[in-house]
């Protein structure tokens, strides 16, 4: 569907209306009273997320399949220090695994192109790709409860209808080939 020019130009005022820069010129206004939680976060968003040039693309996918993914690649004494967008067709949110704690989630890489050697240097090596929670950054949109535990795409809505769309074109496309 994003190869619909309306849908991605959709996709795109999305992401446009999003990020749209204040009077300072920032992206994202950050108000505390404390200077040093300022500092912190101004560096975490700014220099480390660059949010400036990735903000676009993460609130355009989000709002394109619903959900969005990040890996937070952290150090002991740093924090966070980079991060990698994950694919969404790949993640797996599992929860009420734990019967102890009904509360806990984890995330699970799944599918054919997946692979932990890019992870494993951050201490991920395990078989089933499962990441705690702590080390994936879930943005969902939870407009939808029946969509839960993931979020409900923007573009959602007109599925049904793109799908008529394809299927009356190729109908055409027979009818006049015949």
């Amino acid at each position: 569907m994003d190869m619909d020019p309306i849908l991605s130009s959709a996709l795109d005022i999305y992401a446009d209306e999003s990020t749209v820069k204040d009077a300072d010129g920032d992206t994202l206004t950050i108000t505390s009273p404390n200077d040093e939680i300022r500092k912190v976060l101004r560096n975490l968003f700014y220099d480390v997320l660059n949010i400036d040039y990735n903000l676009w693309p993460w609130i355009r996918n989000a709002c394109k399949y619903g959900d969005f993914y990040l890996y937070l690649d952290i150090e002991d004494e740093l924090g966070v220090i980079n991060v990698v967008p994950m694919s969404a067709y790949e993640m797996v949110r599992e929860e009420g695994y734990d019967p102890e704690n009904p509360y806990a989630y984890r995330f699970v890489m799944q599918g054919m192109h997946t692979t932990t050697r890019h992870f494993a240097d951050a201490g991920n090596q395990n078989p089933r790709n499962e990441f705690q929670n702590y080390q994936i950054a879930h943005f969902r949109l939870l407009s939808d409860t029946n969509f839960l535990p993931y979020g409900k795409a923007m573009i959602e809505p007109a599925r049904k209808i793109f799908k008529q769309l394809v299927l009356m074109e190729d109908a055409m496309l027979i009818h006049r080939i015949m």
